[in-house]
């Protein structure tokens, strides 16, 4: 018997052994949401000293500093006190979700594999494994920079070769006259000083170009839509946040047809942003984004609410300003609504906002008629 004991627990280190050895967390959670074994990689992340202090704990509780069954996990309609996860849990096999993590005031995206360990057939407990996935994106962010930076290099060499083509010819044609200038023909030295003026032109013109580069577009309107422009930013931000969106509720008041001057592209960018901060705001809980358009003889008017908490009052008029962030948990840059209330204006429009019983409720007046030179 003290044999046996002894191999059993030489198996146990060595099982140990090989999950510390991985360097992503992987938790064992049993069907009360209880924490049953974890790796060293699992104490780093949830910031426990020892294994001990995480054993029989909810696993919410460790892992995310939750209160409550985690909103965005397969296994959140689960009752503690049945057996097994058959009724809960998603599917036949693992199941993945990407969700947006805070640790230490700094955001971070996270991958979490579920891995259902069976037992006479019933799923008894999952394996949930976490990757942080932020570094991935952070480097795929700097080889885009990267690359843009190799665009640049190429774009700057070719306007150096497209000026020194000119540069080159006036050099010439002044070698020329200045070599010549006693006995050449006044015609002949008309004809030169026309060739230089056509080469300043050339250069005026690829110097011209650059610049209509640089510089922002003017804004191009069009009678379009606003009701399939809201509809393409809801689909958008779906498709971008399947997981942030789900427990989300849509109410679209408006109907197709309501067509005036406007560019699509841009307002589909102004609603995209003002949807996200809603969906960012219910924390992957469930709530309602609704969205409402009414015409006037003259306006359009659009609001956008969601009653996830609503603004407070000493912030309100903030949210405008560049890099303001009313969430301190360092998720967003603080752009997105600064965004929003250059492309109203762009449009001659005004973008207003009301915060009240836990509601946020931002109007967007429009001109159905664009304004001359805008």
């Amino acid at each position: 018997m003290s044999s046996l004991m002894e191999n059993l627990h030489e198996r146990a280190e060595e099982l140990q052994a090989i999950l510390d050895g991985i360097t992503e967390p992987l938790v064992l959670i049993d069907s009360g949401f209880r924490v049953r074994r974890v790796n060293k990689a699992t104490l780093e992340f949830s910031s426990e000293p020892d294994f001990p202090s995480t054993l029989g704990r909810k696993c919410y509780e460790v892992l995310y500093n939750r209160s409550a069954v985690c909103p965005y996990c397969p296994m959140k309609d689960h009752h503690e006190d049945e057996p097994d996860f058959d009724a809960g849990f998603e599917g036949k096999g693992e199941v993945g979700r990407e969700v947006f993590h805070v640790a230490n005031d700094q955001k971070e995206t996270l991958y979490l594999d579920f891995f259902p360990i069976r037992k006479d057939g019933s799923i008894v407990s999952i394996v949930e494994k976490i990757s942080n996935i932020t570094r991935i994106k952070e480097k795929e962010e700097e080889n885009l920079r990267i690359r843009n930076l190799a665009s640049l290099g190429i774009f700057i060499s070719g306007v150096a070769h497209e000026l020194n083509n000119p540069l080159t010819g006036m050099s010439l044609t002044l070698q020329n006259l200045m070599n010549n200038l006693s006995t050449m023909d006044p015609t002949f030295f008309r004809k030169r000083l026309e060739m230089i003026k056509e080469d300043l032109t050339r250069a005026a013109m690829i110097v011209l170009d650059v610049i209509s580069f640089a510089k922002p577009d003017k804004l191009v309107t069009t009678n379009a839509d606003i009701h399939e422009t809201i509809m393409k930013a809801k689909d958008s931000v779906i498709w971008v946040y399947p997981v942030l969106s789900k427990n989300t509720e849509w109410e679209i008041l408006s109907e197709p047809g309501m067509t005036f001057q406007f560019n699509p592209v841009k307002m589909e960018r102004l609603f995209i942003n003002l949807f996200k901060n809603s969906l960012q705001a219910y924390d992957y809980g469930e709530g309602k984004i609704k969205v409402e358009v009414r015409r006037t003889r003259n306006m359009m008017h659009i609001f956008v609410e969601d009653t996830a908490g609503g603004i407070p009052e000493d912030m309100l008029d903030k949210i405008f300003s560049p890099f303001f962030s009313k969430n301190k948990s360092g998720i967003g840059t603080g752009l997105g609504l600064s965004i929003c209330h250059s492309i109203v204006r762009e449009h001659s429009g005004e973008l207003t906002v009301r915060s009240y019983d836990r509601r946020t409720r931002f109007k967007i007046s429009l001109p159905l008629v664009q304004p001359k030179g805008n």
